[in-house]
């Protein structure tokens, strides 16, 4: 006890186990849901790069790619249950620096803290397409301005600091306040999904085109059509690549889908019956959402037409002046809240479900910050960020520093993606640096996961399903899979090359002043990382 004393900051973290397997459950299907179910199911058809792929079989892939991941996230939780598991499992099974710098990057970018401001920005956007849908059928002209405001940027940099703050408030009050309310903002947009779901599965083959002439008038459906595959007035006509090429195609974006699953495992330290809340939870989280991601495409599909689909997200995102000409009023955004609107026929229904989708967001925004709070805490935990971000409030039981400084991240991502839909490039490398540190720390998991066994036996007698081969196989998939998604989601770009360079270069020096400072106050780091940290 005297050597954990010494080593850590303290001798507990302060924290207090407040969540069951339910929760487990809601975080894993929440945090990535946003935009795979509201966006994404409609919108990647009109790909010039996937069109004519399938986006059922390329959810399917995502899926089976991602489920050596949750059976690798479960196992090490539920083995390691302390804040930040990943980090500490790694940062104590191979080496210190592979445990850090990946979760360095994580917290910063697409993991936490800039994107919880980005989706802070994106997320109200969803309201948008259903307001359009309720001013046409009720020819209300204030309505549609308000429709039109919520994609104005600078409103949106409004909403997203409002949220922010929201967010802040809230996470300063503790695990409790944060459970309850996240069971309620899963069960309301969960609950507009299925509504989606029954009104789409319910239209006749074709019949959404029908709504759609009756929203936007007769013939506006064959016009989006007509225009986008034959190319009139002016327009590239949309060629299919073919099966195989665009279902690939689709890949980068309904990986995208899955990512956040991996945010749970954040809160280890305040999970009841960790061993067995984490299995439970996470299979069925990732059972639903993976079963939501296969249906909701293929419903919209059916009702509305799989070339209608990709004919309207083509003109949207590469010729929204000649779509705007052909509705009458600015377009919105191809989601299945606008779809599913025109299909229920009311428009207070269809404005009450673009509300309960605008949710998504936010309740993919609170996990990923208590994410990244516990991620600069564990982190200060072990002495290799400043102490005072492992300050607790001991009224609330919740991180304090670290919640400020995850804030004025988030802010300042929020004003990046302002920035970048203002035109500017250095902003735009900015928000492109989210797609590569969000997925960066999974091939170190992967690579920890094979050789611990054998490499670290000690950490190995505490794992809760103890199989060599079974860490083994999976810790290889793992590996193989992050290596692949590193890859996959790097550019070329120079401005996102330096951004790249400078956070990881920046990261590394504070480990290193850390270590340094450390050890002239008589901890050794190797002392730090032999041990696992008190919960």
């Amino acid at each position: 006890m005297r050597l954990t004393e010494e080593v850590f900051v303290r001798r507990a973290s302060g924290l207090v186990r407040e969540l069951s397997w339910l929760d487990v459950a809601l975080w894993v299907l929440a945090t990535p849901a946003a935009s795979g179910i509201t966006y994404y199911s409609v919108k990647i058809l009109g790909d010039p790069s996937c069109y004519g792929g399938s986006i059922v079989l390329s959810f399917a892939l995502a899926g089976l790619m991602f489920l050596p991941l949750v059976v690798a996230f479960a196992l090490i939780a539920a083995s390691f249950p302390r804040s930040s598991s990943l980090y500490v499992f790694v940062s104590r099974a191979i080496h210190p620096v592979l445990g850090f710098l990946p979760f360095w990057y994580f917290v910063i970018g697409g993991g936490a803290a800039m994107a919880s401001g980005f989706l802070a920005f994106i997320g109200i956007k969803v309201l948008s397409g259903p307001l359009t849908v309720a001013a046409a059928a009720t020819g209300s002209p204030s309505m549609l301005r308000l429709a039109e405001s919520l994609v104005e940027p600078r409103n949106q940099l409004v909403v997203a600091i409002i949220v922010v703050l929201v967010v802040w408030a809230l996470n300063y009050l503790g695990m409790r306040v944060i459970k309850w309310t996240m069971r309620v903002l899963v069960v309301l947009p969960l609950a507009a999904t299925l509504t989606a779901m029954l009104v789409l599965a319910a239209a006749e083959p074709g019949a959404g085109q029908r709504s759609f002439d009756a929203v936007f008038g007769s013939g506006a459906a064959s016009s989006v059509l007509s225009t986008a595959v034959e190319g009139r007035g002016g327009v590239e006509p949309l060629s299919p690549v073919g099966l195989l090429a665009g279902s690939y195609g689709m890949l980068l974006w309904t990986l995208w889908a899955f990512t956040g699953v991996e945010i749970v495992t954040f809160v280890g330290s305040e999970v009841k019956d960790p061993s067995r809340s984490y299995f439970r939870g996470y299979l069925t989280g990732f059972v639903i959402v993976t079963l939501v991601y296969l249906t909701l495409p293929y419903l919209a599909q059916r009702a509305f037409g799989y070339d209608f689909l990709a004919s309207y997200a083509y003109l949207k995102s590469e010729y929204p002046d000649v779509l705007e000409r052909i509705l009458g009023v600015p377009p919105p955004d191809p989601s299945i809240p606008f779809y599913a609107s025109m299909l229920l026929g009311s428009p207070a229904v269809a404005v009450t479900l673009g509300a309960c989708f605008v949710l998504w967001y936010l309740n993919t925004i609170i996990p990923i910050w208590v994410g990244g709070v516990r991620g600069f805490f564990s982190m200060a935990f072990d002495r290799m960020l400043p102490e005072r971000l492992a300050s607790v409030s001991p009224r609330w039981a919740a991180p304090t520093w670290a919640n400020h400084v995850i804030a004025i991240m988030a802010l300042f991502g929020a004003l990046m993606t302002y920035m970048e839909n203002m035109g500017y490039g250095a902003a735009a490398a900015l928000i492109s640096f989210m797609d590569f540190s969000v997925l960066f720390f999974v091939w170190p998991v992967g690579l920890a996961l094979m050789l611990m066994p054998h490499w670290r036996p000690d950490l190995f007698d505490k794992v809760v399903l103890p199989s060599r081969r079974l860490c083994t196989v999976v810790g290889a998939l793992v590996f193989a899979l992050g290596w692949f998604f590193m890859i996959l989601t790097a550019y070329s770009d120079p401005a996102i090359v330096l951004v790249n360079v400078v956070v990881g270069t920046a990261g590394l020096l504070i480990f290193a002043y850390m270590s340094q400072k450390n050890r002239e106050r008589g901890i050794e780091p190797s002392r730090v990382f032999a041990q696992i940290p008190p919960a």
